[in-house]
């Protein structure tokens, strides 16, 4: 999948101090005010990613204010080819991929349950 997103929300630090910024296709940084560059010290530091999400989507797809949405999702794996750490670090490395289809191993299949879909209140 050779696809780059217009912009894309990376998580920066340690899992304990999570702060996120935004990319775009070009390895460019956001740095506010319509502008963007090359250079990591200028990029916006955001403390929660809805917020990062919501930014990149007013600066990347053209949206003025969009609504994001969380859902459960059911991951099925096969038990022989996945252990619960494997899991956790591939959905973590490859969490913005397209649901549709199979992982990167046989046997494991995620779906999204409809029915849990909330609209986060900002």
């Amino acid at each position: 999948m050779d696809y780059t997103p217009p912009g894309r929300v990376v998580r920066v630090c340690d899992s304990r101090w999570s702060r996120f910024i935004i990319r775009d296709e070009h390895g460019l940084f956001w740095a506010g005010k319509n502008r963007w560059s090359n250079r990591p010290t200028d990029a916006v530091l955001f403390y929660s990613e809805v917020d990062a999400i919501e930014e990149r989507n007013r600066c990347c797809l053209g949206g003025d204010k969009n609504d994001t949405f969380t859902a459960t999702i059911v991951v099925t794996a096969h038990a022989a080819c996945w252990t619960v750490e494997e899991l956790v670090a591939y959905l973590q490395k490859h969490r913005k991929l397209a649901i549709a289809g199979y992982g990167g191993k046989r046997g494991m299949l995620a779906e999204i349950l409809p029915e849990t879909l909330k609209k986060v209140e900002p």
